[in-house]
């Protein structure tokens, strides 16, 4: 007898269970690929959001922006201070904030020219500010920074309003508690690096 025929009939003969074997393992293999854990990552709507919210936040600038345009356009005029004093704005109101105002260590306003039909009128109008506010330029002229919208509280709640007057999405505040005062500022001409709104600009000074 041919021992090799046999040796390898006998080997045929466990073919099927070898392919089978083979298959199985393969099955496995598959199966422990598609269970294995992945590492963490951001999910396509985690990164929507990641992305989003500044896209909103230059969305929502660009619209303040636009807004504020029509600020800039009705006081362009009063970068000439003798301008505004033609139009009815003069240094302080009834005697007070006559002088330069400023907060040591934070920064300054400057000097501030109110209308005063303006404020005694309750009605606050966004692209109509009651006060004008300069800054001393480097080469000691009036330099026109910022606006602001003023009405004084007593005026305010006697029209019958019992929440705050609001520009621009911006809440006017009373910082001074003697004057009683709602205010907000907005600086629409000179930069402000602590906001647009902000009350005191660290880049303004006081002669």
């Amino acid at each position: 007898m041919n021992t090799g025929a046999k040796f390898n009939s006998r080997h045929w003969g466990l073919l099927p269970f070898v392919l089978t074997c083979v298959g199985v393992l393969g099955l496995v293999a598959r199966c422990a690929q598609s269970t294995a854990p992945t590492p963490p990552t951001a999910t396509s709507t985690e990164m929507e959001h990641v992305h989003s919210e500044p896209a909103t936040a230059t969305v929502q600038s660009a619209n303040v922006n636009a807004l504020l345009a029509a600020v800039r356009n009705a006081t362009a005029r009063y970068h000439d201070v003798s301008a505004a004093l033609a139009d009815g704005y003069q240094l302080g109101y009834r005697g007070a904030v006559t002088g330069c105002v400023a907060k040591p260590g934070t920064g300054a306003m400057g000097y501030h020219y109110f209308n005063w039909a303006k404020m005694d009128d309750p009605a606050i109008v966004a692209d109509d500010p009651e006060v004008l506010v300069y800054h001393t330029g480097d080469d000691g002229t009036l330099v026109l920074g910022a606006v602001e919208w003023v009405v004084p509280k007593a005026t305010w709640d006697a029209a019958g309003n019992t929440a705050p007057p609001v520009v621009f999405g911006q809440s006017l505040h009373i910082l001074n508690p003697v004057l009683n005062w709602y205010v907000e500022h907005a600086w629409v001409w000179t930069e402000n690096p602590s906001g647009l709104f902000a009350d005191w600009n660290p880049n303004v000074g006081c002669p």
